[in-house]
């Protein structure tokens, strides 16, 4: 609309047909006259054809078809006048609020006061059934959630699981997520194998070794591990580009033998590292360290 707007302020101006301009004259009781002066149009009708012109033009796009059209609106900075807990329909009548990607809400449902300037893009309008008196506006929205509870509640613990798992590009919140899963997940009383196969997932799985070494580190100070955790290790240690994730690697698994988690498979994995010639020699000497530990 902003460049349908822009051409018609651009469009020259026209001198009326003499047959419009005589009709117009007639119709406000005025004679055609040597000393009339021409008509031109004024700003305000120029202003007044051009929003004329761009109803017609949204209308007819809405009645073409173009219901769906992805929409953008630009987010705008929020003003926070009160910090108010999450009040939903749902919640009054004692539903659990739900974290999911794609929702259906039936507006009846939804609070008519929208709180703050949240982000809301990708519009798009939908009529399914033009038969039917229901519409649908589908978006995505930005909004700020605070979630609050003890380290071991399920809803904590996955969310937590998640935030680590999440594969969307690199960010510094995974990073801080770990850092927290450190502080908080390894005391024996919140300890979560959950926790745990994430942390396991990130190791396998993250391309920045960064957050790889905060992984591991923080599988070496659970005081419990999963197979799946021990296996994480093992592929680390042995296809890890990262000599440094390869050490972090070899001490973790030298802290499961201590505490005589670490199985064969384990134990052949450390002696083939530390007889590996083309392995990083600090590596090697970490390897046969740890065997060492073992047969102790």
């Amino acid at each position: 609309m902003k460049d349908a707007w822009r051409m018609m302020a651009e469009l020259p101006e026209l001198e009326p047909p003499a047959r419009v301009r005589q009709r117009f004259l007639a119709e406000i009781g005025v004679a055609e006259k040597s000393n009339v002066v021409a008509f031109h149009r004024r700003p305000a009708v120029k202003w007044l054809s051009q929003a004329a012109a761009v109803v017609i033009l949204a209308g007819g796009s809405y009645l073409a078809g173009h219901r769906t059209q992805r929409v953008t609106i630009a987010p705008q900075g929020a003003t926070l006048n009160s910090i108010q807990p999450i009040s939903t329909q749902a919640q009054l009548q004692g539903q659990p609020f739900s974290i999911a990607e794609t929702r259906v809400v039936n507006a009846s449902n939804i609070n008519p006061n929208i709180e703050g300037r949240p982000d809301i893009q990708n519009v798009q309008f939908i009529d399914t059934n033009p038969h039917d008196d229901q519409i649908a506006l589908s978006f995505d929205v930005t909004q700020h959630v605070t979630v609050t509870g003890a380290p071991n509640d399920k809803s904590m613990v996955r969310l937590m699981a998640y935030v680590m798992e999440n594969e969307d590009k690199m960010s510094p919140s995974r990073s801080r997520a770990i850092d927290w899963v450190k502080q908080t997940y390894t005391d024996g009383a919140t300890a979560d194998p959950e926790i745990a196969q994430a942390l396991a997932k990130v190791l396998r799985n993250d391309t920045h070794e960064g957050v790889r070494i905060k992984a591991v580190d923080t599988l070496k100070t659970m005081p419990s591990s999963s197979i799946g955790t021990r296996d994480a290790l093992i592929a680390a240690l042995k296809n890890d580009p990262n000599p440094a994730v390869r050490i972090k690697a070899v001490d973790a698994l030298a802290g499961l033998a201590a505490s005589g988690q670490l199985d064969s498979a384990a134990v052949d994995t450390l002696r083939q590292k530390a007889m590996q010639d083309d392995e990083n020699t600090y590596v090697r000497s970490k390897a046969a360290e740890a065997l060492g530990k073992i047969r102790q």
